[in-house]
């Protein structure tokens, strides 16, 4: 009895929606072996002062972009301000470090999170850093933005398909 007026239901539910389409299968595989899914550490471009790769990045919501990197020393719930991480746009720093997610999603401006081996950040003028044209590097230690003469000759093109002048 129960059966048939679920199945009353259903029908009727289907001759207001419409058509209503099943599908038997999908090709999950087909999707994930596009998303990069290994962590590996940002590559040193002068002494203590590495690039931030977007390979494999993602957008987290609002303003917010997430990086898995292979990175000890995050913050936790237990400490919540050990990561020593520093973050870079063309040289000038971001700020403030270990910025609740949530602000770095609703307002962005530059806040970010080195939360356990993930990087949450955002711009500081929340564009999306793979089209924007700015370079981003972070220091590890806690230390500023090295003095160097190192010129970055190969950085990652953040316009995939467009070719540098």
């Amino acid at each position: 009895m129960k059966t048939l007026s679920l199945l009353r239901i259903i029908t009727s539910l289907c001759i207001m929606a419409g058509p209503l389409i099943l599908f038997s299968s999908c090709k999950k595989e087909a999707l994930s072996s596009t998303i990069k899914t290994e962590k590996t550490p940002p590559v040193e471009i002068s002494p203590g002062l590495y690039l931030i790769d977007f390979d494999g990045v993602r957008a987290d919501g609002g303003f917010c972009y997430k990086i898995g990197y292979d990175l000890d020393g995050g913050d936790s719930n237990a400490e919540p301000t050990k990561s020593k991480m520093r973050i870079f746009e063309n040289g000038i720093e971001l700020f403030p470090p270990h910025s609740v997610h949530d602000d770095i999603r609703n307002y962005g401006g530059g806040r970010f999170s080195h939360w356990g081996s993930t990087l949450y950040f955002s711009t500081s003028d929340n564009t999306n850093p793979i089209t924007n044209g700015k370079q981003y590097t972070c220091t590890l230690d806690g230390m500023a933005y090295p003095k160097t003469d190192t010129v970055v000759t190969h950085a990652v093109n953040p316009q995939p398909g467009k070719v540098d002048q």
